[in-house]
């Protein structure tokens, strides 16, 4: 009797940890530091994955919508950083004040962009 318990107890605590190890690996992945260009530019990290936030600079954005192929510079006041993306071109992209984008540093110093999300002026910030 204390062994059927014993595996009823077992078998009912395994869909709990499966549950609470896959809600451990989905929030490790979702959590991420955003670097900025100049700790990415002072460190050896080329080839990794990273993520990097910048301003866009104006004039630096180049878009083949043939391709697509979208190019572009990033800054954070101090140091600038290349940057390419495949993928068809944000409508709001020239309209962020802030990129961030996910991707690899090249030894070049070039940034391919795996994944690219902006941040957009709010509405409800007042007007300067």
């Amino acid at each position: 009797m204390a062994r059927k318990k014993l595996r009823i107890l077992l078998l009912s605590l395994l869909p709990l940890f499966v549950l609470g190890f896959l809600a451990f690996r989905a929030f490790e992945n979702s959590a991420a530091y955003y670097y900025t260009i100049s700790e990415v530019q002072g460190k050896d990290v080329s080839e990794q994955k990273l993520r990097v936030k910048g301003q866009l600079v104006e004039d630096s954005v180049v878009y083949d919508a043939s391709i697509p192929l979208l190019e572009f510079r990033l800054t954070d006041g101090n140091s600038y950083m290349k940057a390419s993306y495949r993928g068809v071109l944000p409508d709001n992209f020239h309209h962020s004040e802030e990129v961030i984008v996910e991707g690899t540093l090249h030894s070049q110093g070039e940034f391919t962009v795996s994944k690219l999300m902006l941040q957009c002026p709010s509405k409800y910030e007042g007007e300067e």
